[in-house]
C-alpha cells in the first residue's frame, strides 16, 4: 500500500480535475442567476419609479379626497406590479443589462480596483 502507481496518481488528478471544473460550473451557475434577479430587480425599481411619475401627474379629483390608507394601498399594489413586469417579459432592459455585465470579464476589469502594475 506503500507505493501508488503513476496511472492511479493520474486518474485522482483527473477525477479532481473534473470536481473542480464542476464546481465552478456550479458557481458560475449561482452568480448569473443572481446577476439575473439583480437585473431584474433593477428594472423593477425603474418602472416602479416611472409609473409613480405618472401618477403623480394625474390630477386627484372626483367626490372624495384619497385617504392616506388608499396611497399607500395604490404604492403598494404598484410596487407588486411592477415587479412582475420585471420578472416576467418586461420592457426589456434587465436582458440587456444582464448581457452587458455578463460579459464584462472582471479578470480584466477589477472590481475592487486592485489593478495589477503592469
Amino acid at each position: 500500500m506503500g507505493n501508488i502507481s503513476p496511472a492511479a496518481f493520474q486518474f485522482q488528478e483527473s477525477l479532481q480535475s473534473v470536481d473542480k471544473m464542476k464546481e465552478k460550473q456550479f458557481t458560475d451557475k449561482v452568480e448569473n442567476k443572481k446577476l439575473k434577479e439583480a437585473c431584474e430587480d433593477f428594472e423593477a425599481i425603474l418602472l416602479n419609479k416611472i409609473l409613480s411619475s405618472m401618477r403623480e401627474m394625474i390630477p386627484e379629483g372626483g367626490l372624495f379626497e384619497k385617504s392616506y390608507g388608499e396611497k399607500i394601498y395604490q404604492s403598494m399594489l404598484d410596487e407588486e406590479m411592477t415587479k412582475q413586469m420585471a420578472h416576467g417579459k418586461g420592457i426589456g432592459l434587465s436582458e440587456l443589462l444582464y448581457e452587458q455585465l455578463s460579459a464584462f470579464d472582471t479578470t480584466k476589469h477589477p472590481v475592487n480596483g486592485d489593478s495589477q502594475n503592469e
